[in-house]
């Protein structure tokens, strides 16, 4: 697996942003990702030091639409803390 494919897109909810504030970023991740490549690959693509990973599944959710009932896949996510110092600039909008 590629280094750049381990980290698939930041998670932007009310939640993260309020994780930012103890200097943790969310990440959807892909499926085959464990917490080491997920700690390299940050620290490779962003140039901080992670400090700490935790990987979790979530699982799938049936939503309603027009048509009756459909589900809406599960994936891979990663809340990853930070040294004190470092800030990732993407999510900081700078």
């Amino acid at each position: 697996m590629q280094i750049y494919d381990v980290l698939v897109k930041p998670v932007v909810t009310e939640k993260s942003e309020r994780l930012r504030a103890e200097n943790c970023y969310v990440f959807e991740v892909s499926s085959r990702a464990n917490k080491i490549l997920v700690k390299q690959a940050v620290k490779k693509i962003f140039g901080v030091t992670p400090r700490r990973v935790n990987i979790l599944n979530t699982s799938d959710k049936l939503k309603r639409n027009r048509f009756g009932m459909g589900v809406k896949s599960g994936y891979k996510k990663a809340y990853v803390f930070l040294a004190r110092n470092d800030k990732i600039q993407l999510f900081e909008g700078v």
